[in-house]
């Protein structure tokens, strides 16, 4: 019996040195680079009722600036087969955003692998593989606008080099054609994963 608590200890001990030891004092990496599974929720096109969810990802690399600024590029990617009640009619999504990012990482023995952070970006959203209505009554398959994108979130940190995207919620608005004041609203939920590049 002794033997098998010995054996359980050591891998115990393992599985914790494997985590690595939290730091004390925050620490702000110079590179983190993320990738996450995304769903949002957007409003429907004019003269239609209700919402549509999507389905994507998203990549986010954020360069250290200083202290607990960094600043951020996000490439999202998101697509739903059908919008409403027009049959056939999908809408694939990708947004290029760029900002700065504020970070708040704990210190103390249990609070340290916690990171919270805000950011606020702009940048471009390009939208296909649907219709476009423009005011005088004529429709593209496909148009980019202005977009910009508002959130936060929370990682946990596993390692020196690994830390778990716990939960990111993001608004996303863009200004795409629609013959109706051409504005959208989109909230997106993400997590996933972030490597730390020392």
């Amino acid at each position: 019996m002794d033997k098998v608590a010995g054996v359980v200890l050591m891998i115990g001990m393992g599985c914790m040195s494997a985590l690595g030891a939290p730091p004390e004092t925050p620490q702000y990496v110079p590179l983190e680079v993320s990738f996450s599974y995304s769903y949002a929720r957007a409003n429907a096109g004019p003269g239609q009722c209700g919402c549509f969810n999507m389905n994507g990802g998203s990549t986010e690399v954020a360069f250290h600036a200083y202290r607990a600024l960094s600043a951020v590029v996000d490439l999202t990617g998101e697509r739903v087969g059908s919008i409403g009640t027009t049959p056939g009619a999908g809408l694939s999504l990708v947004s290029v955003t760029v900002g700065p990012r504020y970070s708040l990482r704990f210190s103390g023995e249990k609070l340290s692998r916690y990171t919270l952070f805000v950011q606020g970006l702009v940048g471009s959203a390009h939208g296909f593989d649907s219709l476009f209505p423009s005011a005088n009554g004529s429709a593209a398959g496909a148009a980019s606008a202005l977009a910009v994108l508002a959130g936060g979130g929370l990682d946990l940190t596993m390692n020196g080099h690994l830390a778990i995207h716990a939960i990111q919620a993001d608004y996303l608005r863009t200004q795409l054609p629609n013959a109706s004041g051409n504005q959208q609203n989109l909230l997106r939920v993400s997590a996933g994963i972030v490597f730390r590049i020392w």
